[in-house]
This record gives structure tokens, sequence and C-alpha cells, in this order.
């Protein structure tokens, strides 16, 4: 049985007790029944496109999970299979996802000059926000989740299958689908769009020495920086699956920074 789905909407599946088979947007229990009279078993996305084909909602064949075949973070909604190798997020980080998730459709898209709120994990109190978008935080908000930023082979499968070389010309503000920037797994705004921070550190920031730069959690020697992946909307001929910075301080926030999460495949 299934509902009438929503695009850019995560569904559970859930056996019950009448022995039916139903998708459900609660992931609590399904209308009409219980947790004692249903059992969730997998779920799905229903993506805002169908991929790269066309506009058309569509369930996103890599979003399925099963209790043995998922990602390794405890909240599998709005993830995609990359490659049958690892998980990662549909969507870029928003504001709310305490609430909302990680990755979610029409949130608005943390960055510097719109943070998220700090994790209950990390010290939040579920409506605190941080000042600032720095790499450091962003690894805070993805850890408090099960998941973390990818590193740059990561990035460049995730992104794979976007058209390349090209931006969206302005700040979209929100989570939503963006022609020509998903990728081949259905990764929205996956390049051209926002950078986001990446995993790695690489290459010294600043001459040797001790600097302040943790933002009062311990010195750093020698910091190195922080990469950044995909491109933002302003830099159309450098953008795209394969695009890399490593020129920012782990400190660095700004409004063209995001981030999005990733996590293994459990199988």
């Amino acid at each position: 049985t299934m509902p009438t789905l929503k695009a850019g909407t995560d569904y559970a599946i859930y056996v019950c007790t009448d022995r039916s088979v139903r998708a459900d947007a609660s992931f609590s229990a399904p209308s009409g029944y219980t947790t004692s009279t249903s059992r969730q078993i997998g779920g799905f996305h229903y993506a805002l496109a169908n991929l790269n084909v066309d506009s058309t909602p569509n369930i996103n064949a890599y979003s399925l999970w099963d209790l043995k075949w998922r990602p390794a973070c405890a909240d599998p909604r709005g993830m995609v299979l990359v490659a049958g190798a690892f998980w990662a997020d549909i969507y870029l980080l928003g504001v709310n996802h305490i609430t909302a998730g990680t990755s979610a459709a029409g949130q608005t898209i943390a960055d510097g000059s719109s943070p998220p709120k700090v994790p209950i994990a990390f010290g939040g109190t579920g409506s605190t926000s941080y000042s600032s978008l720095t790499w450091w935080e962003a690894n805070e908000v993805l850890a408090a989740n099960g998941k973390r930023a990818p590193c740059y082979r990561e990035f460049s499968a995730l992104a794979y299958g976007v058209t390349e070389a090209q931006s969206v010309g302005s700040d979209p503000a929100t989570t939503q689908h963006q022609s020509s920037y998903t990728s081949k797994w259905g990764i929205e705004q996956a390049s051209g769009v926002m950078w986001i921070w990446g995993s790695e550190l690489g290459g010294p920031y600043a001459s040797a020495g001790w600097v302040n730069d943790t933002i009062g959690r311990g010195q750093d020697y020698n910091i190195p920086n922080a990469a950044v992946f995909g491109g933002l909307w302003a830099s159309a001929a450098s953008s795209g699956s394969r695009c890399s910075a490593w020129l920012y301080a782990p400190s660095y926030s700004y409004n063209t920074i995001g981030a999005r999460g990733v996590c293994d495949h459990v199988r």
C-alpha cells in the first residue's frame, strides 16, 4: 500500500500485523497503526526530480534501504548509496538539522551567514546556533549525526554526473532541485552551487609556529589548510565534480561554504 507521494519526502516501509506492507512518511508508525502493530523494515526517498532524466518527481532507486542494506548512521533519511561504496546526503546541510536531519528538501542552507544549530551532543540546547560555520563546526554537526565530511575521492564520486564547468550564478539560499547540478546518484546541488567543507587538511596555512586557530580548543602547530570542494555559484569555469581548493584555514567561515554528510555502507 502506497500513500500519495510528495516530492522531496522520505518514506519508511512497514510490515504490519494484518499482513500488509505499506509505506508512510512517518518514521515511527504508519497511519492507523502503532509501534506494536507494525515494524519498520526499510525506506526510500521520493526525489524532487528523476535523477538527470527530467524534472518529474520519482523514487530514487539509490536511496532504497532495508535493515541490512543501509547507511551506518542511525538516521537513513535523505541519503543515497554512491557506487555501491558509501552513502551521501542528497541535500546540503540545513540550519535546522536537529529536527529535519542533515539532508532535507526546502531547508535554509547552513553557511557562514546562516549558521546551523549546535548539536545537543556538543553542548547545544536545541535552539542555540553557532555564530559561524567553520570546518570545525561543520564536522561537529556531521559527527553528532553519525556522519563525516567527504574526502576528495568521495566527493568526486558523489558529484559524478553533474554538468561540469557551470555554476548557478546566485546564492540559492535553500536546498532544492536545480537542473544540471544533480549527480548521477540524485545528489542535489552537488557542484557549482556552494563550496562544501572536505574532511582533509593539506599544505601549511601559515609559517611554522603555534597558532590560535581552533576556536579556543588548543593550538595548532604549522596549521594546514582545510579543503573545500565543488565550486560556488559564481565560479562557472572552475566548478565541477573534481573541483577543489586548499587555501582556507579551518577557522574560516563565509556564506559561500556549506557542508554535506557521508557515512559508511552496512550490508
